[in-house]
């Protein structure tokens, strides 16, 4: 476990993570950057309505990406199949000559 201490919003938090500590701190500054950014955008936005927003968005990304590599494991899948379909007539096909 890594034990990380990182700054997100203004606010320091110790995070423990099996994650190397580098990638805990480099998706801190992701969260920090987009929080900021959310900020800038909109001053009447307080931290926690930022905070929320940010995670939100944060976790229709992940739903997407999930989304996303399910279907191209569907597709794998399909092709693979596919695939052993035509090498089994290929095989066939080969017997008869």
């Amino acid at each position: 476990m890594n034990r990380v201490k990182i700054t997100v919003g203004g606010t320091e938090y110790k995070i423990v993570s099996d994650e190397p500590a580098a990638y805990v701190m480099e998706l801190a500054r992701d969260v920090d950057k987009e929080l900021r950014e959310l900020m800038d955008g909109n001053p009447r936005l307080s931290m926690q309505m930022a905070a929320v927003l940010t995670a939100i968005t944060n976790a229709d990304r992940a739903r997407k990406a999930e989304k996303a590599a399910d279907n191209l494991r569907d597709q794998i899948k399909e092709l693979l199949d596919e695939n052993a379909r035509l090498r089994s007539q290929a095989d066939s096909l080969q017997l008869r000559f």
